[in-house]
């Protein structure tokens, strides 16, 4: 996934509808939304036999925020929401306009349900069981994409999305922004922001939502430094919606998980931090260098269907790495030319489990084991976002107010379809 779509968390949050777990003293009735299931290739092997489902509505997103889905066979637009926060299945697509909060069916592309929003606040995310709405006033341009306003009070509402719901506003003491619930509904886990007034590094806390109070995450319960700073944020949720996953960048050698002793001054690394949303621990996965020693805007993240592979690219160091979140480590990492992809590069990973990243005019295919290139493709130029069509034979590429469809397998293009009036478009995976 690219980085223009996860900086902001009101562009596109990424939640997961499962079954819902009773909170106490809240009131929320249950949703339940299943996940698709695809054929995964076992490792250097060929593809399972589990179904592979039909192809869903392709989402994009514009620069307005603006999120849209489309009919995959027709190239009718189904829906269109302004500032959309999707489920990651893309199962639900939450709009925001106003005080008016509208819950879409992707596929069906009609509203079911309408939750009211708290007055001058904006939708952050949305809990696991989708049962639950957190809002937060929106930063000030005194701000940047990377580090908020300096405040030293924080407001969070967090509202239910069932007819009995109750909403509650907490009014915190420092500098806070969301990060996501936890999957039990009774926590949100935040980042504070520190000195509150001029911040320049974070820590992860928890909001106890009966209770109202802050919490530190347990010190046995995290592989990660205290106080974090780093540039390029980039966030991803894990299939199950267990985890996020979140890159750091341009981390001096202060802050690599080593013992200080034994880093060198030299030595620049990035990191992905783990947080688990069930176990409230988090982990971080060291990358090598050359990660960390480029842009911090120019990095891509894809997560594989079954969960089990999180690739992370870097275009302007040649970085390409593959981590297996289940065992906390980096499996492969591998230096390469990128410099065909630019800055604005994206990622998707296919069915069958190959890494695909588009970038300016190209599309590279890696073998998802090795991350030895497989092909390269010019489609067109312009190009933001992909998305791999559920069997594996077609991509589907961003380009200005249009999507093209193309063999994934030869890049020839197969179909074009229009987007009238998109400020920008890139397809999300």
């Amino acid at each position: 996934m690219s980085e223009v779509t996860t900086v902001r968390r009101n562009v596109l949050t990424i939640v997961v509808m499962a079954t819902a777990v009773a909170m106490l003293g809240w009131g929320f009735s249950s949703s339940r939304q299943s996940a698709p299931v695809a054929a995964m290739k076992p490792h250097g092997g060929a593809a399972l036999g589990a179904a592979v489902p039909a192809q869903g509505p392709i989402l994009t997103t514009d620069r307005s925020g603006d999120v849209t889905a489309i009919d995959a066979d027709s190239g009718k637009v189904l829906h269109k929401a302004q500032s959309g926060v999707l489920s990651p299945t893309g199962n639900l697509i939450y709009a925001q306009q106003g005080r008016t909060v509208t819950v879409t069916k992707r596929v069906a592309g009609r509203p079911f349900a309408r939750v009211r929003a708290p007055r001058d606040m904006e939708l952050e995310v949305a809990s696991t069981s989708g049962r639950l709405l957190a809002f937060a006033t929106p930063p000030t341009n005194s701000g940047s994409e990377w580090r908020p306003d300096g405040r030293s009070r924080s407001r969070i509402t967090v509202v239910g999305t069932g007819e009995r719901s109750r909403t509650r506003t907490y009014d915190l003491k420092g500098n806070f922004v969301v990060e996501a619930f936890s999957t039990d509904d009774r926590q949100l886990f935040l980042l504070e922001y520190l000195p509150a007034k001029n911040p320049w590094h974070y820590e992860l806390r928890r909001l106890e939502l009966a209770g109202g109070k802050i919490r530190p995450i347990a010190r046995d319960k995290q592989n990660a430094p205290g106080e974090m700073n780093g540039t390029g944020r980039l966030a991803l949720s894990a299939p199950s919606g267990q985890e996020l996953y979140t890159l750091y960048t341009q981390q001096g050698f202060n802050y690599t998980h080593v013992d200080p002793q034994n880093a060198k001054p030299s030595e620049v690394y990035a990191f992905v931090h783990l947080l688990n949303l069930g176990g409230a621990w988090t982990h971080c996965v060291d990358l090598p260098a050359p990660f960390g020693t480029g842009s911090a805007t120019a990095h891509a993240m894809a997560v594989s269907d079954d969960g089990t592979r999180l690739f992370v690219a870097d275009p302007s160091s040649g970085g390409l790495a593959v981590i297996e979140p289940q065992a906390k480590r980096v499996l492969k990492s591998v230096t390469t030319d990128l410099r065909s992809l630019r800055a604005g590069v994206s990622a998707d990973v296919s069915v069958n489990g190959d890494l695909y990243l588009t970038g300016k005019d190209r599309v590279l295919v890696f073998d998802g084991e090795t991350l030895q290139l497989q092909r390269s493709m010019r489609p067109g130029s312009g190009l933001s976002g992909i998305a791999t069509s559920a069997d594996g034979s077609k991509l589907y590429l961003g380009k200005a107010n249009r999507i093209l469809e193309v063999d994934a397998g030869t890049g020839q293009r197969l179909r074009t379809i229009s987007i009238p009036g998109a400020r920008g478009l890139s397809v999300l995976p």
